[in-house]
């Protein structure tokens, strides 16, 4: 899905409003997009960013100690 970023926006806010969240999801956007690397850290606004359509949850591993 491709995304356009707003004025003064860096990836990790652009992760957050896309998906709520940034943990594991900026690594993935910058894999789908090598160029954005020659950025500066606050992106001009309207670069078009590809960023995957959904990304599954990191689950933790709990353990209950009264089971």
């Amino acid at each position: 899905m491709i995304v356009y970023t707003m004025q003064n926006e860096t990836i990790d806010a652009l992760a957050y409003r896309v998906f709520g969240r940034t943990a594991g999801i900026v690594e993935i956007i910058y894999q789908n997009n090598p160029k954005l690397c020659e950025l500066p850290a606050i992106l001009p606004m309207g670069t078009e960013v590809n960023v995957p359509e959904m990304v599954a949850e990191k689950t933790k591993n709990t353990i209950n100690l009264w089971d």
